[in-house]
């Protein structure tokens, strides 16, 4: 079974390295473990890591020496300073020296270190790519330029399919108001949402994230469409029930995409509203961030977590419960919004969130301009946000 990358921890504390190992062998990560820098040097040469993490103060070899080392070895391999803050001075040498990130000890939450791990693995990937792509675009320059203005049409074209796939931008059933806005970083999006009804008592919802950018991230997200709609469907002829039970849809969807053999996953939230009950049944597919709720006293991140969608065979995903107030605001983000955000760490991005969503009948706008989202696109990455209100004070209109 494959795994999502290998990942080289260097600590002389071996207890932070079990306990990170544990952790991130739990989501599906291959970890190699190192007491010290020269250790780490001959682990890194025999087993070639796809990340590694790395303590600044250890014995024989510290982690300075270590990520100089690295860097010059194999400049594509991210590497993430995990250390203490009573010496500044060291981590930014470290970051100077070219590692990607830092993570402060200690460490309270290991998902923000796997989040950092899986945006390091996968900006890794990136610049191998890129690397590549570099070298045949200098030998191809000549017929590129050639095909650009029908390069040009085509992603257009590509841009106006995939916008007929959203759903309106506004969706109301009863007291619930839904909304969205999908901002691409290029012509196409990896990211997509969608919302739509399945009984008189059952709204169906979700927000994804492929991984990449670009054409094929967009052709996963029209495979996604075409899936979902099916799933509907069958229900609608009484062939099953799988639409309703969120977990059962992440699995279905995790199958075929691995099946298809495409080399592409996805994160996503897939979210059942039962109206009568007034409960939300979601799950998590190594989605991230989880989706934020203002119940009118306060605002929170939902829990749950598992599996990124089409990575493994046997991946399982659980189903969580939530009894929403009668009052609320739920937003729904992709990761891009990070990449935008303002703020000194993640900690403090995420924090924003919660203060920015915290009255009812927001619109797409009272959050976005104030996270500093630009709408005509061009970000580091695809940026969405799928919003729902419901305020008893709403007209119950059925469309």
């Amino acid at each position: 079974m494959s795994s999502y990358g290998r990942i080289l921890s260097v600590d002389d504390d071996s207890k932070l390295r079990e306990r990170i190992a544990s952790y991130l062998e739990d989501s599906g990560f291959v970890v190699y473990e190192a007491n010290n820098g020269k250790e780490a040097l001959e682990i890194f040469h025999l087993k070639k890591p796809d990340l590694v993490l790395c303590d600044l103060q250890m014995p024989i070899m510290g982690g300075l020496e270590l990520i100089e080392i690295l860097i010059k070895e194999s400049p594509e391999t991210p590497v993430i300073v995990i250390s203490g803050t009573d010496v500044m001075s060291n981590i930014i040498d470290a970051l100077r020296l070219g590692a990607w990130d830092f993570i402060p000890k200690p460490i309270t939450n290991l998902t923000v270190l796997e989040h950092a791990v899986c945006k390091a693995l996968e900006r890794g990937r990136l610049v191998v790519e890129n690397k590549n792509y570099r070298t045949e675009l200098e030998e191809k320059n000549i017929q590129l330029t050639q095909s650009l203005g029908q390069l040009k049409e085509d992603q257009y074209a590509g841009k106006s399919v995939q916008q007929k796939l959203l759903p309106k931008s506004n969706f109301q059933f009863k007291d619930y108001n839904f909304s969205h806005k999908v901002i691409p970083s290029l012509y196409l999006s990896g990211d997509f949402v969608d919302y739509f009804q399945i009984t008189q008592d059952k709204i169906g919802f979700y927000i994804a994230d492929v991984s990449g950018h670009g054409a094929s991230s967009a052709f996963i997200t029209v495979l996604l469409k075409s899936l979902m709609e099916q799933f509907l469907s069958q229900y609608q002829l009484h062939q099953d029930d799988l639409i309703v039970h969120p977990e059962k849809v992440l699995k279905h969807l995790s199958d075929d995409i691995l099946n298809a053999k495409l080399g592409k996953y996805l994160t996503m939230i897939y979210c059942v509203l039962d109206l009568k009950e007034n409960v939300l049944l979601y799950s998590v597919g190594g989605h991230y961030p989880n989706p934020v709720i203002w119940d009118t006293k306060k605002t929170v991140f939902l829990k749950g977590q598992g599996f990124a969608v089409g990575i493994f065979k046997d991946a399982k995903f659980e189903v969580y419960s939530y009894s929403l107030p009668l009052q609320f605001t739920l937003a729904m983000f992709s990761d891009g919004i990070f990449e935008i955000m303002e703020g000194k760490d993640l900690q403090e991005k995420e924090n924003k969130l919660l203060e920015i969503v915290n009255k009812s009948q927001m619109k797409v706008e009272d959050i976005l301009v104030p996270l500093g989202v630009k709408y005509e696109g061009g970000g580091p990455d695809d940026i969405t946000l799928l919003l729902m209100n419901r305020n008893e004070t709403c007209k119950h209109v059925n469309k």
